[in-house]
C-alpha cells in the first residue's frame, strides 16, 4: 500500500484542526514552506529558544505533515539535521517529565518518520549508533510488518539490509522468524535488500536448521526482479538441504545451479561430499571428487580433509594413507583439522605412537590441537604409562581453559596419589580447577572417589576445596567438607575458618558467622587480624557499626593492631550510617596510628559525603589526596562528577572529567554514563549523544543503562544510583591491593541513596 499523497495529508491535517494547523492555502507551498522552516530551526544554535520553536513548528505540521517534509524534500537531511531532529524527538517520546513548552502533542517518531531518517543516519559513521537505536526502539514499540512496512515506503535498499541484518543478529528469540517476514514485505513491495543480505538471511535460516523458511526466501528471490541469485545464494541454499537431510535436494540445486551456465565451485562440492560423508555414502563422495577433477575444479585442503573423515568413519584405514600421500603429490600441507582427526583415530585404534608423533609434529608447526585432541592423547599417554607427560598435558589444557574430561582428570589424579604420593601436585592440579568455578563438581567428586578408596588426603587438600565451595557460595558442601575432615582426624585450621568466616560475611549471615568465630575460640585457635577484620567488614555492611566497634575493641584487647583493611571497613560503616563525622575520625585515628590511607580509603570516604551532598567537603578531601600522591584514578575521578551531577552542577562536573583527559586517565562506561544522565535530566540531548558516540568510538561497549539513559533518560531522579556498579576498575590498578575493600566500595556504590532534595538541603 503507498503512503497518501501530499494533498490528501494537508487535507487531513485540515480535518484535524484542533491538532494541526493548515500549512498554508497551497499544499506544495505549504509543505516547502515547512522544509524550510525546518532545516533552518535544525540549523540554528541548540538553546532553549531554539528548542521552543523547533516543537512548535512540529506541532503545527504534526507526524502526517512531518513524512511529508521529509519525503519531498530533493535530498535528504544531513546527518547532523537528522540527528539533531532524531534527538529532539526521541527526547518528547520518552520523557513524561520533559518541560512544558518542549513536549508536543502526539508521540512524532512514528514508523514512517523513523524510516525517513534512517537512511541518512546508515550513511553517516558517526550517526550509525543513533540509527541502531532508532531502529531498536522500532523493532521493540511496533510488530515487525509495521517496521518493515515503514522501511519499505522510504524506498531505500540501505534501510532494508540494515533491518534484516539487525533482525540475524539480535540474540532474541524468534528473530529470524521476524527477518523472515520482514524480508517477505520488503520484497511483496519491490524494495527487496541486497543480494548480499539475503545470502546472509538464507544462509542464518540454514544454519538454524529452519528449511521451510528458508526455502520460501529462496523461491521470492528467485522471481524477484530486483535481485539475481548468484553461486552464495546457491551454496546457502545447497548446505540448508544438507544439514536437513535431504543431500539429493541439493544435488538437484547444483543441477539448477550448472543448468543456468554456472560452474559450481569447490565450496558447493565440498558441502555436498561432507554431507555424503557423514551420511555414511563415502563411494558416492569419491565419485564427487572424481567429477570435480573432470571439470578442473581445483581440489582443497578441505575437500581431503572431509574424506579423510569419511574414510576414517568407515574405518578404512588404507586408503587413509593414500589420501596423505595424494595430498603430497598436490604440495597440499595438512592443516590443523586433518592433524586432529588423525590424532583421533590413531588414539581410537591405540595406535598411541604414531597419534604421539602427529601431536608432536603439530605442535612443531604451532598448531593448535582440539580439545578433544588433547584429551585423547593425554588418556592414550596414561594407557602407555607415560603419567608424567599426561600430567604435563593435563595442567597445560587447564591453564589454557580447555574442557577436561573428568575420568582424565581422575586417572591423573589417582596416579599422583596412589603411586607417587605427590600431593603437592594435587593440589596444584585441584587449585587450578577450583579458579573455574565450573569444575567444582568434578574436582569435588575427584576427592570423593579419592577417600572412597581409603587415598589420605592432607589438609592442604581439604582447605583448597572448601575455599573452591566458598568462592561458589556452596555453603552446605563447605561445610559437608570440614565436617569430613574432621571425622577422617584433621582438624579445622585458621585457614579452614577464615575462609569460611568471609563466605557467611559475604551472605550477609553474621549470627553463623559469630558461632564459627566463637567455635574458633572453643578449639584453642586465636582469631588473627585477618578474623576479625573479616568480622567488622561484615557488620560495616549491616550498618550494625556498634558491633563492628565491639569486635574492633576485642582485636585490640587482644593484643592486634588494626590495619588499613580494617579502617576502611569501618570508614564504609560510618558512611552507611551517614555518620561522615565518624568516617573522618577513623581517617584521622588511622593516621595517628602511623597507618597510610590508600586510594580505597579515600574512594570510600568521598563516595559517602557524596551520597550525603557533601560535595565541597568531598572536594577538599580529594584535593588532599594529590598532596598525599595517592591516584585515585578513573574511581576517584567518577565519584566526584557522579557527586556534583546529583546536585546539577554539571559545569563542575565537566571540569573533573576535562581534568581526566588532561592527566591521561581514561574515562570508564559508568563515568560517560553518569554525565550523559545528567545532561538528559538537563534536556541538553546533543551534550549526552555526542558523549554517546564518543564512548562508542573509545571502545567501550554500551550497556542497557547506557541506552536508557540517553533515549528513555531515567524515569526517577535515583534511577541511576541504584544502577551503580564499578567491578572492573576495582579489580585492577590502583584498588588490587585490597580485595576485601574492593567489595566495600561496590556495596558502598549500590547503596541507594536519599533523594536529591534532602541532599542539597545538607548542603545548604
Amino acid at each position: 500500500m503507498k503512503p497518501p499523497a501530499p494533498h490528501l495529508l494537508l487535507l487531513r491535517r485540515h480535518r484535524h484542526r484542533h491538532r494541526h494547523v493548515s500549512l498554508s492555502s497551497s499544499p506544495d507551498a505549504g509543505t516547502a514552506s515547512a522544509a524550510s522552516e525546518l532545516v533552518g530551526a535544525l540549523s540554528s544554535p541548540p538553546s532553549p529558544d531554539a528548542a521552543r520553536d523547533l516543537n512548535a513548528l512540529l506541532r503545527r505540521i504534526g507526524s502526517d505533515g512531518l513524512v511529508s517534509v521529509l519525503s519531498s524534500r530533493p535530498s535528504p537531511l544531513s546527518a547532523a539535521s537528522a540527528l539533531r531532529l532524531l534527538q529532539h524527538l526521541l527526547f518528547n517520546a520518552s520523557s513524561a517529565s520533559a518541560p512544558a513548552f518542549s513536549r508536543t502533542d502526539d508521540d512524532l517518531l512514528t514508523p514512517r518518520v523513523s524510516a525517513l531518517l534512517l537512511p541518512t543516519l546508515i550513511a553517516d559513521s558517526s550517526t550509525i549508533t543513533s540509527a541502531r537505536r532508532l531502529l531498536s526502539r522500532l523493532l521493540r514499540r511496533y510488530p515487525i510488518s509495521t517496521t518493515a512496512e515503514a522501511v519499505a515506503d522510504a524506498a531505500s535498499i540501505p534501510s532494508s539490509d540494515f533491518l534484516i541484518n539487525t533482525c540475524i543478529t539480535s540474540p532474541d528469540p524468534g528473530s529470524l522468524c521476524r527477518a523472515t517476514d520482514a524480508f517477505r514485505v520488503l520484497s511483496s513491495r519491490g524494495t527487496s535488500p541486497s543480494i548480499r543480505t539475503c545470502n546472509a538471511l538464507l544462509e542464518a535460516l540454514g544454519r538454524a536448521g529452519q528449511l521451510d523458511a528458508a526455502r520460501k526466501v529462496f523461491d521470492e528471490m528467485r522471481t524477484s526482479r530486483n535481485v539475481a541469485l548468484n553461486e552464495y545464494s546457491y551454496t546457502a541454499m545447497i548446505k540448508a538441504l544438507c544439514k536437513a537431510g535431504n543431500i539429493d535436494a541439493g544435488f538437484e540445486m547444483l543441477a539448477e545451479f550448472e543448468r543456468a551456465g554456472q560452474q559450481a565451485t569447490v565450496v558447493i562440492y565440498n558441502v555436498l561430499m561432507d554431507a555424503l560423508c557423514k551420511n555414511g555414502r563415502v563411494e558416492e563422495a569419491f565419485r564427487l571428487k572424481g567429477r570435480m577433477e573432470e571439470g578442473k575444479v581445483t581440489l582443497s585442503v578441505v575437500t581431503f580433509g572431509i574424506l579423510i573423515n569419511g574414510l576414517a568413519r568407515g574405518e578404512r584405514f588404507g586408503e587413509v594413507g593414500m589420501m596423505l600421500q595424494e595430498m603430497e603429490r598436490l604440495g597440499i600441507s595438512r592443516n590443523e583439522i586433518i592433524y586432529n582427526e588423525l590424532i583421533g583415530w590413531h588414539c581410537r585404534k591405540g595406535h598411541c605412537s604414531e597419534a604421539f608423533r602427529l601431536f608432536d609434529e603439530m605442535v612443531s608447526k604451532e598448531m593448535k590441537p582440539t580439545a578433544v585432541a588433547y584429551n585423547l592423547i593425554a588418556k592414550a599417554l596414561c594407557k602407555e604409562g607415560e603419567m608424567e607427560r599426561a600430567e604435563r598435558i593435563l595442567e597445560d589444557m587447564l591453564s589454557t581453559g580447555m574442557t577436561v574430561h573428568y575420568d582424565l582428570f581422575n586417572t591423573v589424579v589417582a596416579w599422583l596419589i596412589q603411586r607417587t604420593r605427590r600431593l603437592e601436585s594435587v593440589v596444584s592440579v585441584t587449585n587450578k580447577l577450583v579458579e573455574r568455578a565450573k569444575y567444582m563438581k568434578e574436582a569435588t567428586k575427584v576427592l570423593r572417589t579419592m577417600l572412597d578408596k581409603g587415598v589420605e588426603l592432607d589438609i592442604i587438600t581439604y582447605n583448597t576445596m572448601i575455599q573452591g565451595c566458598c568462592k561458589d557460595n556452596k555453603m552446605e558442601e563447605a561445610i559437608e567438607l570440614r565436617d569430613d575432615m574432621i571425622r577422617r582426624g584433621f582438624k579445622p585450621d585458621l585457614f579452614t575458618f577464615n575462609t569460611l568466616l568471609h563466605a557467611y560475611c559475604n551472605l550477609g549471615k553474621m549470627e553463623d558467622s559469630i558461632h564459627l568465630l566463637d567455635q574458633m575460640k572453643t578449639e584453642g585457635l586465636q582469631p588473627d587480624i585477618v578474623s576479625y577484620g573479616t568480622i567488622i567488614d561484615g557488620y560495616c555492611k549491616a550498618k550494625d557499626i556498634q558491633k563492628a566497634k565491639e569486635y574492633l575493641a576485642e582485636l585490640m584487647n587482644r593484643g592486634l593492631k588494626p590495619n588499613v583493611i580494617v579502617y576502611n571497613a569501618l570508614i564504609g560503616g560510618y558512611g552507611r550510617n551517614s555518620d561522615i563525622s565518624g568516617a573522618i575520625n577513623v581517617l584521622e585515628t588511622m593516621k595517628y596510628n602511623g597507618i597510610q590511607p590508600n586510594a580505597v580509603t579515600y574512594c570510600c570516604l568521598i563516595h559517602w559525603m557524596c551520597y550525603d551532598g557533601l560535595i565541597e567537603e568531598a572536594k577538599y578531601i580529594f584535593a588532599q589526596t594529590r598532596e598525599e600522591s595517592i591516584e585515585l584514578g578513573v574511581i576517584g575521578y567518577t565519584i566526584m562528577i557522579h557527586g556534583f551531577c546529583k546536585l546539577g552542577k554539571i559545569d563542575e562536573a565537566v571540569k573533573y572529567f576535562e581534568e581526566m583527559h588532561s592527566r591521561g586517565i581514561s574515562p570508564n562506561k559508568l563515568t560517560y554514563t553518569t554525565l550523559m544522565y545528567a545532561y538528559c535530566n538537563s534536556g541538553n540531548n546533543e551534550e549526552a549523544s555526542k558523549l554517546f558516540d564518543k564512548m562508542v568510538s573509545s571502545g567501550i561497549i554500551p550497556d542497557n543503562i547506557s541506552y536508557n539513559t540517553l533515549i528513555a533518560r531515567c524515569s526517577e531522579v535515583n534511577s541511576l544510583d541504584n544502577a551503580i556498579e564499578l567491578p572492573a576498575e576495582l579489580s585492577s590498578g590502583v584498588l588490587t591491593q585490597d580485595d576485601s575493600l574492593h567489595n566495600i566500595l561496590v556495596n558502598a556504590m549500590n547503596t541507594p541513596r536519599r533523594c536529591q532534595k534532602d541532599a542539597a538541603s545538607s548542603v545548604e
